[in-house]
């Protein structure tokens, strides 16, 4: 009959409906409860060691690259009276700012706490920490350590009588550090995104609409920092780049100064690109010119997401 001829069929569609993968199926939050406190405090430490860090890049930029726009700017904070050991104890608190806030991420992802809202794994910020940790930070200990055997042109223009050279040197590591530095303004809006996401129960970025509360994870913020990020990469490195080409220039200068200078241009650059005050502009450009442009890339991608639909994973 007709019962016998169709259930046959009408299950063997059922289970091949039932085998079938559902693409249109809701997503659930990926949620961690309870909540452990450790993931709120550790990326709420962290958050105030970056801010520390984007406080003393915010220090080495501002007397020198905006010093007549700014009023509250006195004739105490600019280079020519400042002294040699003054400066050098700035370019050593924001090194150290660095190395303690870069080491604390380490720490955090040792212990399996992601510090920031961005990333899904530890390898993204161990990828970024560890270069500067070992080569950056390590090649700026002669200058502002004052070692002239580890640094000798540099310091020798530094500890000189010729003020125009002194001054240029300083500007340009103190710019050159200050703007590749100032970019921690994103780390400390990521950590904190990351604090409000553990409370929240919610440990993915795409996860944050599921949220009830909202400060740093609120669409204005979230807004704030991708253009903050693009300025970055495609406009404050610029000018940490400009800064090191600055520091290149103003050593060529100073070495081919003497009227009885007659070395060959070769051995002049050997000279420069000896010091590890310029090796470490060489790496941040090198780094700036392989990654950046992408990166920058990418971030107006989210942008533009962001406007059109306004969500950002």
């Amino acid at each position: 009959d007709v019962s016998t001829d169709v259930c046959p069929i009408m299950v063997i569609k059922v289970r091949k409906a039932a085998g079938r993968p559902n693409t249109n199926a809701i997503k659930l939050p990926t949620t961690k409860s309870p909540t452990q406190w450790h993931h709120v405090l550790l990326p709420f430490v962290a958050g105030l060691l970056h801010l520390q860090v984007f406080y003393y890049a915010t220090q080495s930029i501002i007397p020198r690259f905006l010093p007549e726009q700014l009023m509250f700017i006195n004739d105490t904070t600019t280079t020519a009276v400042l002294s040699t050991e003054t400066v050098m104890n700035e370019w050593y608190r924001l090194d150290r700012a660095v190395f303690i806030a870069y080491m604390f991420d380490l720490v955090c992802c040792y212990l399996k706490v992601l510090p920031f809202s961005r990333c899904n794994s530890s390898k993204d910020i161990i990828g970024h920490h560890v270069p500067t940790l070992i080569l950056a930070l390590p090649l700026a200990i002669p200058l502002w350590a004052n070692i002239s055997s580890a640094d000798p042109i540099a310091l020798s223009i530094l500890n000189g009588e010729d003020s125009d050279f002194r001054n240029r040197v300083i500007d340009s590591f103190s710019l050159a550090s200050g703007f590749a530095y100032v970019s921690s303004l994103n780390e400390v809006i990521m950590c904190f995104q990351r604090v409000e996401m553990t409370l929240g129960g919610v440990t993915k970025f795409r996860d944050i609409p599921m949220m009830d509360n909202h400060l740093f994870t609120s669409r204005g913020v979230i807004g704030f920092e991708l253009m903050y990020k693009l300025c970055f990469f495609w406009g404050m490195s610029i000018l940490a780049c400009k800064a090191c080409c600055g520091l290149d220039k103003c050593l060529y200068d100073a070495i081919t100064a003497p009227e009885d200078y007659d070395e060959p241009i070769w051995k002049t650059a050997m000279t420069i690109y000896s010091s590890p005050s310029v090796l470490r502009g060489v790496l941040f450009r090198a780094f700036s010119v392989v990654m950046y442009p992408s990166m920058g890339a990418r971030c107006l991608k989210k942008i533009k997401q962001f406007l059109k639909e306004g969500k950002v994973f």
